[in-house]
């Protein structure tokens, strides 16, 4: 297996694990909040002694999707959802902004004081498979590949915009989205036609390409899952 396949296979399975976990933990909530609505269990009363640990898990799951460039806020995360999960279970007491607010300024500065090890803002490049991720942060992107063949974008609490309005696609290319908290935009083609597959939670998919009926147009699948966020696409 070549490094380029292996990467976009492990990316592939870390975004998978993500999704799924998600999907449980809503799952679950809701299962608790219809329990709770019934009176078989005092659902709510439990999960306000242990929601800091959501604050944890968003933690780890922003060190699994890209640890080298997010371990920062990932770490972050964790930090203050163990330290108010502490609180909660009555084992240390403190006020939140005078303690958890020092440790998010703390990593704002880190982050702005490291931020010339990540990649540029603008990243023009004519790769034929785009992997964007984005943590607490934004990337603009512009691809000229004239193969074209789509690719996989997160966005966990930031932003990406991605330029393909001078990329050629062959017949068809896939993008999928992982989007928690986010926002994704889209510059495509006049001639392209765009199709969404991607599932929205709470969320939102703007299509305002302006590709036609044509059979012969190229075509840009979007697949994926928009969780509390948005995807724009425009010409």
């Amino acid at each position: 297996m070549s490094p380029v396949v292996r990467l976009c296979y492990t990316t592939t399975m870390k975004q998978q694990l993500t999704r799924i976990i998600t999907g449980f933990i809503i799952l679950a909530i809701g299962v608790g909040a219809l329990l709770d609505a019934l009176n078989i269990a005092a659902f709510w009363g439990w999960f306000g002694n242990l929601w800091p640990l959501l604050i944890v898990l968003a933690g780890i799951f922003v060190l699994i999707g890209d640890f080298r460039k997010n371990y920062i806020w990932g770490t972050a995360l964790v930090i203050i959802g163990a330290l108010l999960q502490l609180r909660a279970a009555g084992v240390v007491d403190f006020n939140f902004f005078s303690l958890v607010f020092p440790i998010a300024l703390i990593a704002v500065g880190l982050t702005i004081l490291l931020h010339f090890t990540n990649r540029p803002a603008v990243d023009a490049g004519s790769k034929d498979i785009d992997d964007i991720s984005v943590v607490f942060s934004g990337n603009q992107s512009k691809n000229k590949s004239s193969k074209y063949e789509g690719g996989r974008i997160t966005a966990i609490f930031g932003g990406a915009t991605l330029d393909l309005r001078d990329a050629k696609i062959g017949k068809e290319a896939t993008l999928d989205l992982f989007i928690l908290c986010g926002g994704v935009e889209l510059k495509v083609p006049r001639d392209w036609k765009v199709i969404s597959k991607a599932m929205p939670i709470a969320g939102g998919i703007e299509n305002k390409s302006e590709g036609g009926d044509n059979d012969k147009s190229p075509v840009l699948v979007l697949t994926g899952t928009v969780a509390l966020g948005g995807v724009e696409v425009k010409t």
